[in-house]
């Protein structure tokens, strides 16, 4: 059996052309209700393939084809989901404002046996010989996510996702780690404190250690959908290289967009302890 040495998978997609009078830009700012800034915010529509993420500093801009008049949709894991109605966006399409609710985080208790292991949940499927998958992107300007669904035979209290990149073609590049409960094919994210990471050109192959700063528990029998995506770049569209595993995995449009399955993805090891 013969495998690919490569095999891309082009995270830009830019295959829709549509006249001038067919779109209309929305651009705007996203807020939380101190007045700060929300960096990394991603935009779209509900089920649909249309979407952006804001940049480092909540800036963002969006062309949307004229025919959609769905509320838009604003998503992160530290704060509430927030719906804008067409008639809000359509009006205010160069000066929008989005003031973003924090969310209201109740504690996990999580209790450990006497001597705890650390396990790995979720570990590498069939990886072909010198097989690596390249995300091509231009950061902020995309909002899209590549990840696998899992699920578990016990309880576990994660401890670190770990990323292995090849190489980063990228002269600087963050990466974010997302976790979510699956419900009736409805995406909740688990998070409520983002896992970001900085990787550099300079950087080589590397393995990235996303640890959660709060408590993160995965409970038996329920489907979880972790993935990652490129939230920032700072040049022109690249390629970021990983190693590559035959799993089942889907990219999603962010924040409750399209989902494309495919018969590949990259290699993400979850580890915790059994609770």
């Amino acid at each position: 059996m013969q495998y690919f040495k490569k095999i891309l998978i082009l995270w830009a997609l830019g295959t829709a052309v549509f006249t001038v009078r067919a779109q209309i830009l929305v651009k705007g700012n996203v807020v939380n209700e101190r007045g700060e800034s929300v960096e990394y915010v991603s935009i779209g529509f509900e089920a649909d393939s249309v979407g952006t993420i804001s940049d480092a500093e909540g800036q963002f801009a969006i062309v949307l084809p004229a025919d959609r008049r769905k509320d838009l949709l604003f998503s992160h894991v530290a704060y509430q989901l927030e719906k804008i109605p067409y008639a809000v966006y359509a009006q205010e399409k160069g000066n929008l404002t989005i003031v973003l609710k924090d969310k209201v985080v109740g504690l996990t208790e999580v209790v450990i046996g006497k001597d705890p292991q650390l396990k790995t949940i979720v570990g590498k499927g069939v990886v072909p010989p010198a097989a690596i998958i390249g995300l091509s992107g231009t950061g902020h300007q995309d909002a899209k996510e590549w990840g696998f669904v899992f699920q578990n035979r016990h309880d576990y209290m994660i401890s670190d996702i770990l990323l292995t990149v090849s190489s980063c073609e990228f002269l600087k590049c963050t990466l974010s780690m997302n976790l979510y409960e699956v419900h009736d094919g409805q995406f909740v994210n688990i998070l409520n404190k983002p896992l970001y990471q900085k990787i550099y050109k300079s950087d080589g192959k590397r393995t990235l250690d996303f640890v959660p700063e709060e408590t993160l528990l995965l409970k038996r029998q329920t489907k979880y959908f972790v993935s990652i995506s490129c939230v920032d770049t700072y040049d022109e569209e690249n390629i970021i290289y990983f190693p590559c595993q035959f799993r089942n995995s889907y990219i999603r449009v962010m924040p409750e967009g399209e989902k494309e399955k495919l018969p590949v993805g990259p290699i993400i090891i979850v580890k915790g302890f059994e609770v």
